[in-house]
């Protein structure tokens, strides 16, 4: 890699953390992480390094930041507002500070409910979900600066799973534990998509340096051609579980629609009415109880989200990432989740009683 201050925004999160922890063993003198909160610092916070805080909202802390910086990894994100405007104002102070390369990372929310093969050339498609659709407003948003001379790469990332990951590894396996996984298996014979972090990590490092690649998106995947069951049934292997007996499909289905009023009704009322509701869950323990209690109750009955997500068969190819970056995924399926068990264990996520 070429020499130069690397600035990696969202660095207290799960992918932004991974590629601080990489980064460092490669040019520990090069890099910048940046963190929104302090509070989020705990995890690159045990390395001898000196994060910035850069509210991507106050453009002030980004020209700050980017002081000698050449390259930037924009991983950060939240709501629309930051994924937007943040992108926007991010770039705007790239451009100005003479930043050579951005590369940007996004989703494949982008393709929105695809189905079959959804390669880059497939068109954004719009949800009205928040994180999907404010990321095709933040793509728009780099392809205008590219325009404008900056040189600006977008990578795509699939599932992203292993350590530190909660909606990929931690969250399913504390729903293993506690036996509130109860898809049937005809649900979740989706396309899974796994890409493990580290590959992720990889292509970001890549694009970093490809030449002849701005302006272009490129889909991040992994190698395995597996299905979510596939994905749940090794992981619960892997934390020693006793293999899962899902219910039937009919009798599943039928709870689902019957329980999902419900659950969007309270969905609306905690969206509404969040201050409130969490000033009486700190307060009060009985309060507490009984939301919990909910939560799991809700968590026993498959939502219809995860039905469409889990049933998807579609596949994000990434011919045009081989191409142009050389990225090839190196962590299988059972290695990812090998890594991922024992981080579970090491972290105490998860206490192995084999």
């Amino acid at each position: 890699m070429t020499t130069g201050k690397i600035l990696v925004t969202g660095a207290g999160g799960f992918i932004g953390g991974r590629i601080v922890e990489c980064l460092l063993q490669v040019e520990p003198d090069a890099v910048v992480p940046t963190l929104r909160r302090w509070s989020t610092a705990v995890r690159i916070g045990r390395y001898p390094i000196q994060p910035t805080q850069c509210d991507l909202l106050v453009p002030d802390q980004i020209e700050e930041a980017l002081e000698g910086v050449d390259r930037v990894i924009h991983c950060a994100v939240g709501n629309r507002q930051a994924n937007v405007e943040g992108t926007r104002n991010l770039l705007t102070a790239c451009l100005a500070a003479g930043v050579r390369r951005v590369v940007h990372v996004s989703t494949v929310d982008v393709y929105g409910r695809a189905s079959g093969v959804a390669s880059e050339d497939l068109p954004f498609a719009l949800t009205d979900r928040e994180y999907g659709d404010s990321k095709i407003e933040a793509e728009q948003v780099c392809q205008s600066f590219v325009e404008k001379g900056l040189e600006v790469v977008i990578l795509r990332p699939t599932i992203v799973y292993g350590p530190h990951s909660d909606a990929w590894t931690v969250e399913p396996a504390e729903r293993l534990r506690d036996g509130t996984w109860t898809l049937p298996r005809e649900a979740c014979a989706g396309r899974c998509n796994l890409v493990y972090v580290d590959d992720l990590v990889r292509a970001c490092l890549l694009a970093l340096e490809a030449e002849g690649v701005s302006g272009r998106a490129y889909n991040v995947n992994g190698a395995d051609d597996v299905t979510w069951q596939d994905y749940v049934d090794a992981l619960n292997a892997g934390l020693g579980q006793p293999p899962l007996s899902p219910p039937p499909a009919t009798s599943s289905r039928v709870r689902t629609l019957a329980v999902e009023p419900v659950r969007r009704l309270i969905k609306g009322v905690f969206k509404q009415f969040e201050d409130p509701i969490m000033n009486i869950y700190k307060s009060s323990k009985h309060a507490r109880k009984l939301m919990k209690g909910v939560q799991g109750a809700l968590l026993s009955v498959p939502s219809t989200a995860e039905y469409d997500l889990y049933g998807r068969v579609v596949h994000f190819p990434i011919d045009r990432a081989r191409a142009d970056l050389g990225y090839e995924p190196k962590v299988d399926m059972h290695r990812g989740v090998e890594l991922s068990v024992a981080w579970l264990e090491h972290e105490g996520v998860w206490v192995s009683e084999r």
